[in-house]
């Protein structure tokens, strides 16, 4: 369970992300889920309870920086590693 702001550091919703063997999932109520190809990824990292990752524009989202918060920050990021 992780926490999505805006560009203005706004609370916006909690989702879930999931680490998959192929993709990083972002899961929201009542709406399709989002998947960007973990090969298309081009950085990501965390700092406290900060996730942050970056897509590149081969994902379907194209490109793009996304953060959330979540106390598992760390164990997001090991599990991509």
């Amino acid at each position: 369970q992780v926490e999505s702001y805006d560009e203005h550091g706004q609370r916006h919703r909690s989702v879930k992300l999931e680490v998959t063997d192929t993709n990083l999932v972002l899961h929201n109520k009542n709406k399709t889920a989002i998947r960007w190809p973990l090969r298309c990824l081009r950085r990501y990292g965390f700092d406290g309870e900060t996730f942050t990752f970056e897509s590149g524009r081969r994902c379907p989202t194209g490109p793009g920086i996304y953060t959330y918060r979540c106390r598992r920050a760390q164990d997001l990021f090991n599990m991509l590693q």
